[in-house]
């Protein structure tokens, strides 16, 4: 009889603990299923992926599709941010402020480039408001 006690008891000090803090803020940087780091670092890399292709006003309109996904990333990540941590959304301010300046130059890259400032600038703009948001 004892021995059936014991897994039970198991059982329920392990669900007991599963379900302590649902329904709190996420006390990591997880949150919607998503990393928001990761998420981060990765709208970023990808960001210097698509921009080492453009050389001319053609890669610059392929890219255009791409970098608008990129932009789409961040207003997922910053509509998360009310569902992180404070320590989290610190976390991610840090990064962002760490980002920036290296968003800044790619986005003053694209708006230098004649021809290729009107297809790239307005979206790289608007990436670089989006990553002050973050901030």
């Amino acid at each position: 009889m004892k021995m059936k006690r014991i897994p039970m008891m198991v059982v329920l000090l392990t669900l007991g603990l599963l379900t302590t803090g649902c329904g709190s803020k996420v006390s990591h940087l997880e949150t919607g299923g998503i990393n928001a780091t990761d998420l981060l670092n990765n709208l970023l890399d990808k960001t210097n992926r698509i921009l080492s292709d453009v050389v001319n006003v053609e890669t610059a309109k392929a890219a255009l599709p791409q970098l608008e996904d990129v932009n789409e990333g961040y207003d997922r990540l910053i509509d998360e941010m009310g569902d992180l941590s404070p320590a989290a959304r610190n976390e991610i301010s840090e990064q962002a402020a760490k980002a920036m300046p290296g968003l800044k130059g790619n986005a003053r890259r694209m708006n230098s480039k004649q021809g290729i400032e009107d297809i790239l600038g307005p979206e790289m703009n608007k990436m670089v408001a989006k990553l002050a948001k973050l901030l």
